[in-house]
């Protein structure tokens, strides 16, 4: 099987496209000061190049030095470069389960462990990160998730594997805007529904999390699909938003469809309810179940 392009050889490749184009040479004249005065096994060619870009070939250590000098990229910015395309070629524990799982789901996981914030828009059902592991069955289990019942289990357990970065360092937050309709929909049943709604106040309390509560007389909702939007720590990662449709999972990192998504999760903020009012609310779903 052809290896996966991950998410961290995307951006470490959109980054060095980035500065080229900063710099304003073509791939053809990089790689012509690359190799200048190099014997010809130590040579990068512009098809290499271009596939580095597109993130679905590796670099070597010797070539992003090379392309660091030739675009006089400072001390720092090079460090940061040579650390993302280290941890390129590291393998993730979640490639264990890249058996079971779709490559949007795999490159979601990645994007998760390196990201800093994100910030998540919940009409279907409660985001990943903060479901239990019963009401993670229930949804997995479900048509929808296209997945065959003897992997549930796994994707679930690949599910809470997940939520351990909520309490990592580096996390510096998430915030989740969930709307009514999710937390009054029973999913697996009024006892497991009844724990998830305690689970979300309760990582609140816990984790770097926090909940908003889009209510049912806000109106007409500002968007029609579940997604997340991740930021990454560095000046020169753009924002990557993971959108999941009743069709399909997929990663965006086009600028057009990030800033779309993150109007939506403004707009349904501020008609959501706030911290404590959401809390209110999801108490007294509970005490209806």
């Amino acid at each position: 099987m052809a290896q996966r392009k991950t998410i961290r050889s995307r951006r470490l490749g959109k980054q060095i496209r980035r500065l080229r184009d900063d710099a304003q040479l073509n791939q053809e004249k990089l790689v012509e000061l690359m190799n200048a005065d190099q014997p010809r096994q130590r040579c990068i060619s512009a098809s290499h190049l271009s596939r580095v870009e597109s993130g679905i070939a590796r670099i070597s250590s010797e070539h992003l030095d090379r392309i660091t000098t030739v675009l006089q990229i400072g001390a720092e910015q090079a460090q940061k470069l040579a650390e993302l395309r280290h941890r390129a070629d590291e393998p993730g524990w979640w490639q264990e389960y890249s058996d079971i799982i779709a490559e949007a789901i795999e490159m979601l996981v990645e994007i998760g462990e390196d990201a800093t914030t994100a910030r998540s828009y919940d009409i279907a059902f409660v985001q990943g990160l903060l479901q239990t592991r019963a009401y993670a069955e229930a949804v997995i289990g479900n048509g929808r998730a296209f997945v065959p019942p003897i992997n549930v289990d796994r994707v679930a357990e690949l599910r809470m594997r997940r939520q351990q970065r909520l309490g990592q360092d580096g996390f510096q937050g998430l915030t989740a805007v969930i709307t009514e309709g999710v937390i009054r929909t029973i999913v697996g049943g009024r006892d497991v529904m009844r724990d998830q709604l305690r689970n979300l106040i309760e990582v609140a309390q816990e984790y770097p999390v926090t909940i908003h509560i889009l209510p049912f007389s806000a109106g007409a909702l500002p968007g029609s699909d579940n997604f997340v939007i991740f930021e990454f720590p560095h000046d020169l990662d753009g924002d990557v938003v993971y959108v999941d449709s009743s069709t399909a999972q997929r990663i965006h990192e086009e600028r057009d469809i990030v800033r779309q998504c993150s109007y939506t999760f403004h707009a349904a903020l501020a008609q959501a309810l706030p911290v404590r009012q959401s809390q209110d609310l999801i108490r007294a779903v509970m005490e209806e179940l």
